[in-house]
């Protein structure tokens, strides 16, 4: 029970009092049993399996018979409900969405033998239950502490001592800012450290955080110089111009910058004195060069970083009440997530955006959380409802009003759509009408994009290197071309990739002149 007023002291419901800067009604303790609940399935004892549902699920060989037998156990009431674990909940531990959770329980049984594991290893089912074997090293830990096999292919592959503080901090004014200082390291930028890369619950779980929460009341900067309003209008241009720069020179170049003005924007929030408005307007910027430095960081190869500023900049919209905000953030991370084999947890983001910026999203808003979610079905080969994604995303572009749009948006047109649209097509393999809308597209992009650009041109190539009525290998060789002469003014990992990619497919054909040429250009940008 929670008893508060003029001078009286506020308790949590387990009786604890709440510390003063605590504006929310659950004290440390409780706030992290109930965010435990929510990242993975808890430990249950020996005689948790031993039911006659059980017995029979198991004897069945039904994996989905078993998950709906473990969501309604009687045991699961007093944490979870008189309901048990939801399809949703169990579909977030798992990274699988509920309406999967669904087919799964009611339909014909899984064959797979990784999904198998996968779902035995997640619920901690003892191995000696199970109709089938586990290798010796896939005992039952909770899959969402493990990096899979190739889900983010890069250095970041380390534990990082203060990665907890920034997933694990309140939502509220001050876990925001604790949590941006953390990753700011402190005094100055992040440096060059590794970061273990997010996958599953403990990558979804802030996007739950973000939709269920209401944002709490902002405190004032008591101490320090004070920060006018002035300055904080100066903030926008500032990240304005970054986001630019970023275009032209890709994100290796931009992330440096980017992270000093993040490092600069914590420090005020932390140690400076605001009054409430003016700490509105900050918490409005953090999130601005948190979805900045995470793109940046995304574009230059550093995914563990890049996701830890995701989820920063998504706290500080959620405490600038800033829904739409929060939503192009994780519209950004579904973009990531997708990219690099999380089709699933993208699926989920959108949905979370969706959900939460029903009635406040404006066109372009929608437009670029249905161009992403149509990636992320593409992913997934749902072409069904990655087609149905892109249909809306295109009945959304159709209204865009520029003027009205916030500025984080500014590249959003209907180019960029089309753009999405060919890219969902390739990943679908349907190069012949891939190749036509990433055509279309590219001709009707700004010059201003290079980086933009540069990837475009690429996918162009690969559409016309692929089997397929319109195949054209010189005429892929001579995009792959233009490819590198952007690519040699841009410091983007994620570009060169994509180069790499072209050039591993172009090799059988090396015997085309035109090909030999692109060939041995990319060798050295590429190696």
């Amino acid at each position: 029970m929670v008893r508060s007023g003029p001078g009286r002291c506020r308790y949590c419901r387990c009786g604890m009092p709440l510390a003063a800067d605590n504006s929310g009604y659950q004290c440390a303790r409780c706030e992290r049993v109930s965010r435990d609940k929510l990242i993975a399935p808890p430990r249950v004892p020996a005689e948790f399996w031993r039911t006659e549902q059980f017995r029979q699920a198991f004897a069945a060989q039904h994996m989905g018979r078993v998950a709906r037998v473990y969501r309604a156990h009687p045991q699961h009431f007093a944490a979870y409900g008189p309901g048990g674990i939801s399809q949703s909940l169990l579909g977030q531990w798992l990274g699988i969405g509920q309406a999967q959770i669904s087919r799964i329980e009611n339909g014909p049984p899984i064959r797979h033998l990784d999904t198998l594991r996968h779902w035995s290893c997640v619920l901690r089912i003892p191995a000696e239950l199970l109709w089938f074997r586990l290798p010796p090293e896939e005992q039952p830990t909770p899959s969402w502490v493990q990096s899979p096999p190739d889900a983010y292919p890069d250095d970041e592959a380390a534990e990082d001592p203060e990665r907890e503080l920034v997933l694990a901090a309140p939502w509220n004014h001050r876990g925001t800012v604790e949590a941006a200082v953390v990753l700011s390291g402190g005094d100055g930028p992040v440096k060059r450290r590794v970061f273990l890369a997010l996958t599953g619950p403990a990558l979804t779980f802030p996007a739950h955080q973000w939709l269920v929460r209401e944002p709490g009341p902002l405190a004032s900067g008591l101490a320090g110089r004070r920060v006018s309003g002035k300055l904080v209008g100066r903030f926008s241009a500032m990240v304005v111009e970054l986001r630019r720069m970023d275009d032209v020179a890709g994100g290796g170049s931009v992330l440096p910058m980017a992270q000093q003005a993040f490092s600069w924007v914590a420090g005020l929030l932390d140690r400076a004195s605001y009054d409430e408005r003016t700490g509105q307007g900050l918490h409005t910027a953090l999130a601005e060069l948190g979805q900045l430095c995470g793109w940046s960081a995304y574009d230059a190869g550093r995914h563990g970083l890049a996701q830890r500023y995701f989820v920063v900049g998504l706290r500080a919209a959620h405490s600038a009440d800033d829904r739409p905000l929060g939503a192009h953030i994780l519209a950004t991370m579904a973009h990531q997530a997708s990219r690099h084999g999380r089709p699933a947890d993208g699926v989920t983001f959108i949905e979370t955006a969706l959900a939460g910026t029903r009635g406040q999203a404006k066109p372009a808003l929608l437009a670029e959380l249905h161009i992403r979610q149509a990636h992320a079905f593409a992913v997934l080969h749902d072409a069904s409802a990655c087609t149905a994604a892109i249909s809306q995303a295109r009945t959304q572009a159709e209204r865009l009003r520029p003027e009205d749009d916030p500025l984080w948006l500014y590249w959003l047109n209907p180019a960029n759509i089309t753009i999405g649209a060919g890219r969902c097509l390739l990943r679908l393999d349907r190069p012949d009408q891939a190749a036509v809308l990433l055509d279309e597209g590219i001709n009707q992009l700004s010059e201003s994009f290079i980086r933009e650009r540069q990837v475009d041109t690429t996918y162009l190539a690969e559409a016309l290197a692929r089997p397929g009525k319109q195949r054209d290998l010189d005429a892929a060789a001579a995009l792959g071309m233009q490819s590198i002469s952007l690519a040699e003014s841009l410091d983007s990992t994620r570009g060169t990739g994509l180069l790499r990619d072209l050039s591993h497919r172009l090799t059988p054909h090396a015997e085309v002149p035109a090909v030999r040429d692109f060939l041995e250009r990319a060798r050295s940008l590429v190696a």
